[in-house]
């Protein structure tokens, strides 16, 4: 049975538990209350507060999640009370002598984790703001300053926006919550980028998944295994074109939740598990819900609820419930609603999850024909304003006017309209990255197009400076690295010059060598004659003298150019 209190005006929850005690604190703020701007700000803050605490010594870390971030623990009554104690303290009191590293460590830790499985349907579900950040590469580490970070954490790690979960007998002795007072923050609301839903999109990583947002719901927990059970049976087992069919259930917020399916297949296999995987949700739209997986579904998910440990396993739900919705059931009401779900109940939440869905497919596929609407790679329209071209003969384009900018290709555009604009990264040489709420990226190259310093200041002056990233100079021997990071090309425009240059010693080389062929073969004509008079021999002599200075003058050219 969970018992309801309070520790320092911190809401908490607790459930008797065999073994070591557990407990953990969890915040309402999460990577989707940040801008692209700000995005690892709360990453930030919990590495920042668990920098001091020896956490090797204990079964303890911190996660940062979509809307929640968690500081939880293992041990002795002792070791969580300490353990939670500090991490208060320490959000209250932030070690700034460790910001920078912790920078670096979180930068590094983004890197390694890479983008997430789902991270393609989260971009083109909600942009690069809000929940479309979830999955991101904490890109404003870098850029945030101390006052920044210390002002993140007094308004969001406050005790009105915490709750405190505990798995064992009771608030462990000595245990002191001295977090500042704040307000309960609602979750962020949520936006669609795509116009018409359901809609499908091409990636190259092979896979055929799908997400959709349902009402939060036990017949939606039980509609992510009856999806499962049919996936792996028709992909798996009948058609042998998978070795992963699966679907989860995830709360994505106070009302929301979304329902992942995945299906791995190998490219000779694409066909098989694309009309499989569509066949499988059209068949569960259509009303074809079986009666016998939803009561498989329903036993699954009443054995997880009678187990007697639930209670304590699932603490961690039970405080993100009460945290964001203000509320938690309790076992006797969640096996009361598996009870109560039908197939009508099942089939009801996934048309309702057809409605939001997402579906990627392999290049090449198409999902028209089931109603889903194609999204294209390219962004909808192209901004008005002057075209320039690349220095070298390209299809590309680049249109900068004064409500945006767009990146012309053959087949479309990416454009982003500088009120939309999140983040526009700057180098000094006039390189310019724009980056839209709605994902599309757009770099403005002047080492390739034929953009000149008027084009640039009408850029600068169209985006807000509260968004724009001053990137320091880059040496000219990282040129290529600029353009895998910047998206602007080596020197290009100074190929003109070097075309000159190389014409140039084309030339000269080619009178060097016509001179010296001459005067070779003038001295051995000479040498052969037995009349050679005296003026012939001087007359040789001044060829080999004028020549000779240019010669080594083009030999010194040539070192020069060497060893530079």
């Amino acid at each position: 049975m969970i018992r309801h209190t309070e520790v320092d005006g911190v809401p908490t929850v607790i459930a008797p538990a065999r073994g070591p005690m557990r407990a953990g604190l969890v915040f309402r703020v999460g990577m989707a209350d940040e801008t692209l701007f700000t995005s690892g700000i709360t990453h930030l803050v919990e590495h920042l507060a668990l920098s001091g605490l020896a956490l090797p010594d204990y079964h303890a870390n911190g996660r940062t999640e979509m809307v929640n971030t968690h500081f939880y623990v293992k041990g002795s009554a002792d070791e969580v009370s300490t353990f939670l104690t500090g991490t208060c303290d320490a959000l209250t009191s932030l070690p700034l002598n460790r910001l920078e590293t912790e920078k670096t460590i979180v930068r590094t830790e983004a890197a390694r984790r890479g983008n997430a499985a789902n991270w393609e349907h989260v971009v083109k579900r909600y942009g690069a703001q809000g929940y479309g950040l979830a999955n991101g590469d904490d890109f404003g580490v870098g850029l945030l300053q101390a006052r920044e970070v210390v002002e993140w954490a007094a308004d969001w790690f406050t005790r009105e926006n915490a709750v405190l979960w505990i798995a064992g007998d009771d608030v462990p002795r000595g245990l002191r919550l001295r977090l500042p007072g704040g307000v309960r923050r609602p979750a962020p609301r949520a936006t669609s980028l795509p116009p018409l839903l359901p809609a499908y999109f091409h990636s190259d990583d092979g896979q055929v998944s799908m997400d959709a947002v349902v009402p939060r719901s036990t017949a939606a927990t039980v509609l992510s295994t009856v999806v499962e059970r049919r996936l792996f049976q028709t992909l798996r087992q009948e058609r042998g074109g998978s070795y992963l069919a699966t679907a989860a259930y995830q709360p994505r917020d106070a009302d929301h939740a979304t329902i992942t399916a995945l299906a791995d297949t190998l490219p000779e296999k694409q066909d098989v598990v694309v009309d499989g995987f569509i066949e499988v949700l059209m068949a569960l739209k259509a009303g074809d819900v079986p009666a016998t997986d939803v009561n498989a579904a329903r036993a699954q998910l009443r054995t997880t609820l009678s187990d007697p440990d639930f209670e304590a396993d699932s603490m961690v739900a039970t405080a993100t419930d009460l945290l964001n919705r203000g509320r938690c059931s309790t076992v006797e009401e969640l096996l009361a609603e598996a009870d109560a779900v039908t197939p009508s109940d099942v089939h009801e939440v996934m048309v309702e999850a057809m409605g939001s869905a997402l579906l990627q497919l392999p290049s090449g596929y198409e999902a028209d024909e089931a109603g889903f609407a194609h999204i294209s790679m390219y962004s909808p329209v192209v901004v008005a304003g002057r075209r320039y071209s690349t220095y070298e003969p390209s299809e590309l384009g680049l249109v900068i006017g004064n409500a945006g900018v767009s990146l012309i290709f053959p087949d479309g555009a990416f454009t982003v309209r500088y009120d939309e604009c999140v983040v526009m990264e700057a180098w000094p040489h006039g390189a310019r990255r724009l980056v839209g709420a709605d994902g599309w990226v757009v770099p403005v190259n002047t080492r390739r197009f034929e953009v000149d310093p008027r084009a640039i200041a009408v850029i600068d002056a169209g985006v807000p400076a509260s968004v724009v990233v001053w990137r320091p100079p880059l040496p000219e021997a990282t040129a290529e690295a600029v353009d895998t990071v910047a998206e602007t090309p080596t020197a290009e425009p100074r190929r003109g010059r070097g075309w000159l240059r190389t014409t140039a010693r084309v030339i000269a080389w080619t009178l060097f060598t016509s001179w010296f062929v001459f005067a070779l073969l003038a001295t051995a004509g000479m040498a052969a004659k037995d009349d050679a008079t005296a003026a012939s021999w001087i007359g040789l002599a001044v060829v080999w003298f004028v020549g000779w200075p240019f010669n080594a003058l083009f030999r010194s050219r040539g070192k020069l150019r060497t060893a530079a």
